[in-house]
């Protein structure tokens, strides 16, 4: 039987963002300084060190920088990207408005017309809440320069 989980301590989240080039440098120092201090902690780092060189030596290989480099500057493949984006938004307004002009034009009870109604609506206002709020923080999402 396994030890349940608990939740890393301060020092433990200090070594992790110690180890991930996360602390600024006011705390960077301060955090050295404790590493010559205190052995156990500079045993920490050393062993979040050691998990980072075997996770990538078990990480499956990545495809290589230049081949990446070669699809990003090709016009076909960034522009494939937009149009198949563009055409399933598209479709998606579509269909839901060509659901609720037939669910309107059909012959079902009041009470059903409404809810397949609302729910069309419902679908479509979410997919547009979740694209406008995925292309206003685009700007400020730190991961889009990260690279593979």
């Amino acid at each position: 039987m396994t030890a349940p989980e608990t939740e890393p301590t301060r020092d433990e989240l200090l070594a992790m963002a110690y180890v991930d080039g996360e602390l600024d440098e006011a705390a960077r120092v301060e955090f050295d300084a404790r590493l010559r201090a205190e052995p156990a902690l500079l045993r920490e780092v050393s062993e979040l060190r050691q998990f980072g060189v075997i996770a990538r030596q078990v990480a499956p290989p990545e495809p290589m920088d230049y081949e990446w480099e070669r699809l990003d500057k090709e016009v076909l493949y960034g522009g494939s990207q937009r149009l198949g984006l563009f055409l399933i938004a598209l479709a998606a307004a579509g269909f839901a408005l060509l659901g609720v002009i037939t669910i309107w034009a059909s012959s079902l009870e009041p009470v059903p017309k409404f809810l397949v109604g609302a729910l069309l609506l419902g679908l479509s206002l979410v997919f547009l809440a979740t694209l406008r709020g995925r292309l206003r923080t685009l700007p400020h999402d730190p991961y889009t320069e990260v690279r593979r």
